[in-house]
């Protein structure tokens, strides 16, 4: 598994044990990433810029830091 899908996953964790609305949530990380995280494969590489779109999206939609 790489760096991009287990940032993913995380994020998906933290939506569900927070209790926020799944579809709201993922939409504004959509918006601010430019990509659904419930389409990141285990297999998908490892996008640099992909990765850094989703830490800054972590940061300011759910204030999560992803390291």
């Amino acid at each position: 598994m790489g760096k991009l899908y287990d940032y993913c996953s995380q994020i998906q964790r933290h939506i569900e044990a927070r209790g926020l609305d799944v579809f709201k949530t993922r939409g504004a990380l959509a918006i601010e990433c430019g990509f659904l995280i419930t389409l990141v494969d285990e297999n998908d590489a490892d996008d640099p810029e992909k990765i850094e779109s989703l830490r800054r999206a972590a940061r300011s939609v759910l204030g999560l830091s992803l390291d």
